[in-house]
């Protein structure tokens, strides 16, 4: 770590993926215009700790077996550890799992996708509720359509900051808006603008998701159910959507989305039974089994060493 500048700007090196260009390529089709910028061969965005902004830029040019460079800009000796945190969660750092490696290279038909990215991370979330609302935008519409969606809650109620990105709205700021205004702003229907509103308020009252990944692979357990009980409590929200979140939130091992097209054809199954029971065979490392399909998929050029440029790839749907 040292010290990288004007105001307290800080640069440190996090441990290298070891499947970097899917986690690059991941990272990037989440990215939300006006809050994320991927120019130059990196990610920057804000992170909010405490209602407070800083800037972080993950180098992905930066990367060697030294350390993948993370920047975090002006004003982070007031908050070092706790946007680092943040950024290791996003990172998946310490989700990496031998053992989930171990037990999918025994089906045939995933061997070939563990080979292509072994140790793969399970990508989490710079702020919970963010990646929550950006779930919900994505119910059964394209990614590319929910961060189009996102986009414009970003640019009605986000905050500005400086550089000139614009940090997520909180879940109080959007608790507070009235879901008639959000569905006008974001161009959703009434019920998606409604389960927004719904999820905002749930996280307002005390709805945390902002639980640290577990690490090895350590499975979520109760946290997760728990999670996933209180997400399907709320209107709009469905397996897809309370796995989903579960997943990128707390690190969930062994959630499988049946519901999803992307997952569905790789399996080549007809239906979300069938494509169930496909995937039970997987049981405890589903999620490690869904991020290779969706790499497969979506990210076929991400397998190997990370040469540098920008992230690239459509977005998993």
């Amino acid at each position: 770590m040292h010290d990288d500048g004007p105001a307290g700007a800080v640069e440190v090196l996090l441990p290298p993926p070891a499947s970097p260009g899917f986690l690059r390529d991941f990272l990037a089709s989440q990215a939300v215009p006006g809050c994320d910028d991927l120019a130059g061969g990196a990610h920057r965005r804000p992170v909010v700790v405490d209602g407070a902004a800083r800037t972080v830029t993950v180098d992905w040019n930066g990367l060697t077996p030294a350390g993948l460079p993370v920047h975090v800009g002006p004003g982070a000796a007031d908050a070092l550890a706790p946007v680092l945190d943040r950024v290791r969660r996003w990172l998946g750092e310490g989700t990496e799992s031998p053992a989930a490696d171990r037990a999918l290279t025994a089906d045939p038909s995933l061997a070939p996708d563990v080979r292509a990215w072994p140790l793969i991370r399970l990508p989490g979330a710079p702020d919970g509720f963010e990646t929550a609302v950006l779930t919900v935008l994505g119910q059964q519409v394209s990614l590319a359509a929910a961060r189009t969606f996102a986009g414009r809650l970003v640019r009605h109620h986000g905050t500005p900051v400086a550089g000139g990105a614009t940090a997520f709205p909180s879940a109080h700021r959007i608790a507070g808006t009235d879901p008639a205004r959000l569905q006008r702003d974001v161009g959703v229907t009434t019920r998606r603008a409604a389960t927004v509103h719904a999820l905002a308020v749930a996280v307002r009252d005390g709805l945390v998701l902002d639980a640290p990944p577990g690490r090895d692979g350590a499975p979520a357990g109760e946290g997760a159910a728990l999670l996933r009980e209180r997400l399907l409590a709320l209107p709009g929200i469905g397996p897809w959507t309370a796995g989903s979140i579960s997943m990128r939130v707390l690190g969930d091992p062994d959630v499988f989305l049946p519901q999803d097209l992307v997952l569905r054809r790789a399996l080549g199954a007809a239906g979300t039974s069938a494509a169930a029971a496909m995937a039970s065979a997987w049981s405890p490392w589903r999620s490690y089994a869904v991020m290779r399909l969706w790499a497969r998929a979506a990210f076929p050029d991400s397998a190997g060493p990370l040469t540098g440029g920008g992230p690239g790839g459509p977005g998993a749907q």
